[in-house]
């Protein structure tokens, strides 16, 4: 079972998502796509900690809202083109398009390059022929009707010390910060990590700043894109103690939703839970990171449903809890916390089922409603319905929410 009676420093994700493969995870697409880049390991500029994990976790939110994913880890100029070039073929069968790139970029002259995995740069002439140009992104993107770009690439310029001598164009990319504005085209969104000219963190933990909190917000229901774009700015600025401030630039026209309820006759409640499990593949000795959001009204009994059939109840003291300024208390075991969910040998290998039921007043002290409760929603989660709504007799309906993960 979970063992949640120590910590680990940290959290690996599966060797094999770190591959330099595109890695398509198919969801049902329904005119959307979403191509995620990680470049970690560069040949001539070092490894960065986390583009892989980012990428990982961000493709497990954007495949839950229904897009199409393609991953790219490591990535190649070739492998890198190619993929680009790749968007042009959906012209026509997807309205809206998403980019996430996480690894290093550079900026020349006011415009902005991602950097291959491959590239040698040792003079500020060789930038644009070693790099993919932001400028072609952007024109690929501009038809579709929704585009978005996320650029968690603001990290300190690696190639600055083969830049140093030489003109004064090549001193000056190599004293450049960060990334150079960009102008937004068509129905676009782009959103840096952190504010232009400036550097934003990989993070210290298994997750950049910015790829936690867009990860867990783009979950959120029935919430315009630019209002949940200023809760990750929100939660960004927080977790830097203000070092680091997302921006957005925004041409955008049309209003975009994640998600939204099905139906429009329905009251929506802004206070309801919101569940973030990951990795989405562990090992043994490996941690599982839980976030839910929940609200005030609601006492959450969290619980991992095994392959083999055991429920394993996770106590509430082992969680961090946290107030909200939206009125939710958000709840929160991570290898930064004071306990950690650590795999363990024994526990059976297969797909786990990690959420919470959430239990208004009163239910507890009914030991048949919570018999029911939990062998009901024992039921639909092994069919595969991980969130909605079960009865409790006599009681208000019980909203329930989980999410997967493998154990290897």
């Amino acid at each position: 079972m979970l063992n949640t009676d120590f910590l680990r420093k940290s959290l690996c994700w599966v060797a094999a998502i770190l591959c330099s493969a595109a890695l398509p995870l198919q969801a049902q697409a329904g005119g959307r796509f979403a191509l995620l880049i990680g470049n970690q390991t560069y040949e001539t500029a070092g490894v960065l900690s986390n583009p892989g994990n980012d990428t990982a976790l961000l493709a497990q939110s954007f495949g839950a809202m229904g897009f199409e994913v393609e991953v790219l880890i490591d990535a190649t100029q070739d492998t890198l083109g190619d993929a680009i070039d790749r968007l042009s073929e959906r012209y026509g069968t997807a309205d809206t398009v998403a980019v996430y790139y996480s690894g290093h970029g550079l900026q020349k002259d006011g415009r902005n390059f991602m950097v291959p995995v491959d590239a040698r740069i040792t003079s500020a002439a060789s930038i644009e022929r070693e790099t993919i140009s932001m400028d072609s992104l952007i024109e690929v993107l501009k038809p579709f009707p929704i585009s978005m770009i996320f650029l968690d690439a603001c990290r300190d310029n690696p190639f600055a010390a083969n830049l140093q001598g030489g003109t004064s164009a090549t001193k000056s990319v190599a004293q450049s910060r960060g990334l150079a504005v960009m102008r937004a085209e068509g129905d676009m969104l782009i959103t840096y990590a952190t504010l232009p000219n400036t550097t934003a963190s990989d993070g210290m933990g298994n997750n950049s700043p910015f790829a936690a909190a867009l990860a867990h917000h783009i979950r959120t229901p029935d919430t315009e894109i630019s209002v949940l774009m200023k809760r990750v700015t929100g939660d960004v600025v927080a977790e830097t103690n203000g070092v680091q401030r997302p921006q957005q630039i925004s041409q955008m026209q049309t209003e975009f939703y994640f998600k939204r309820t099905p139906s429009p006759d329905v009251t929506i409640d802004p206070l309801r839970t919101l569940l973030a499990v990951y990795p989405q593949q562990v090992t043994a000795g490996e941690e599982v990171s839980v976030v839910a959001d929940v609200p005030p009204s609601c006492t959450p009994f969290f619980t991992n449903f095994a392959p083999d059939g055991k429920l394993t109840p996770i106590p509430l003291k082992f969680f961090n809890s946290i107030p909200l300024s939206n009125g939710q208390i958000r709840y929160e075991i991570s290898p930064g916390s004071r306990f950690g969910l650590a795999i363990q040998e024994e526990d059976p290998h297969g797909t786990h089922k990690l959420g919470l039921l959430c239990e208004p007043a009163g239910v507890g002290n009914d030991q048949n409603a919570v018999r029911t409760v939990i062998a009901a929603v024992a039921e639909r989660v092994n069919a595969g319905e991980l969130t909605g709504f079960v009865s409790a007799g006599s009681h208000d309906p019980i909203e329930y929410s989980f999410e997967s993960f493998t154990v290897r």
